[in-house]
């Protein structure tokens, strides 16, 4: 596992890739607190999936239409892929299959992203 952020020119591949789901926060936010220490938070506007949201036949729900055992059904997971985009969209891909979008455009949904005490990811308030 790496510390360091690649910088692309359109996004940033952060460095949660193993990194695993060790508990689920409820409120404002869904915070998926992750060993080592980092978390993923979400507002509720954010898009879940099995599979990426662009393939053929995915249904897309946001957090809020969900169950609250399919979400979390994640503690236990790695994080296999996490993507910042400097457009504010966040993808996030977890080894059970399922998938965080948080999408750049629409109504605006918060999403951060920290590795230990430090935000490295955020999407922009625009």
């Amino acid at each position: 596992m790496s510390d360091q952020t690649d910088e692309l020119a359109d996004r940033r591949v952060l460095p949660l890739r193993g990194h695993r789901v060790v508990e689920i926060a409820w409120g404002d936010e869904l915070r998926f607190a992750l060993e080592p220490f980092g978390e993923i938070a979400v507002g509720w506007g954010a898009l879940w999936t099995e599979g990426p949201v662009t393939a053929p036949g995915a249904r897309p729900a946001r957090l809020d239409q969900l169950d609250e055992g399919q979400i979390q059904a994640t503690v236990g997971a790695s994080v296999l892929s996490a993507v910042g985009f400097k457009s504010g969209a966040l993808r996030v891909v977890f080894s059970n299959g399922w998938h965080l979008n948080v999408k750049s455009g629409g109504v605006f949904v918060p999403a951060s992203v920290r590795s230990g005490g430090t935000v490295i990811w955020e999407r922009p308030h625009t």
